[in-house]
């Protein structure tokens, strides 16, 4: 049963790798990507490093009236934004990409032996084995996709994506785990 779980765990992995990276990047079901290249990088950055040293998110703070004019001629007509700094560089980024690789592995493994724990009912059935997977993804993946704060519309389709995803992967986890003979 070991095998068989870490078998499924890797297919269902490699299924997950797939389908995400054709739903991201060739059929584009993500919308826009999240992190866009910044214009005048070096600039940008060179008055950043100077200015922002303590890890936190910054924003242009509200302006009160009387100062507006001086400060920000056109202070009501200027966009909105905000500034995330995470103190990471360019070297200690992989250590946190590895956890997402992790992720490809240990959670289809995780839904795998879950499944391998189920009840006979569930099982006795390959479409049963099958939702059982998805709904075990899904709680997973949406309950991340909702702490993210995504619009209504990106958190819509990354459900769907997330879906989509989870089920494929079951497909592939209940074709490997079967009731074992008693």
């Amino acid at each position: 049963m070991k095998k068989q779980i870490i078998i499924s765990g890797l297919l269902g992995g490699g299924v997950m790798f797939a389908w995400l990276v054709v739903s991201l990047t060739v059929l584009r079901i993500g919308g826009k990507p999240a992190i866009r290249p910044l214009p005048d990088q070096a600039e940008v950055h060179a008055a950043l490093k100077k200015r922002i040293t303590d890890v936190g998110v910054y924003a242009c703070l509200y302006v009160s009236s009387e100062k507006e004019a001086d400060q920000f001629p056109n202070y009501r007509d200027e966009p909105l934004y905000q500034i995330t700094y995470d103190g990471y560089t360019h070297n200690t980024v992989p250590g946190l990409r590895s956890l997402g690789v992790m992720a490809f592995l240990f959670a289809p493994m995780l839904a795998a032996w879950l499944l391998s724990r189920a009840s006979d009912f569930i099982l006795a059935h390959y479409l049963r084995r099958v939702l059982f997977v998805t709904a075990l993804g899904l709680f997973l993946a949406v309950g991340g996709e909702w702490l993210r704060e995504l619009r209504t519309a990106q958190l819509l389709l990354a459900t769907v994506n997330s879906l989509i995803t989870w089920f494929m992967v079951g497909l592939v986890i209940a074709w490997q785990v079967k009731p074992q003979p008693r």
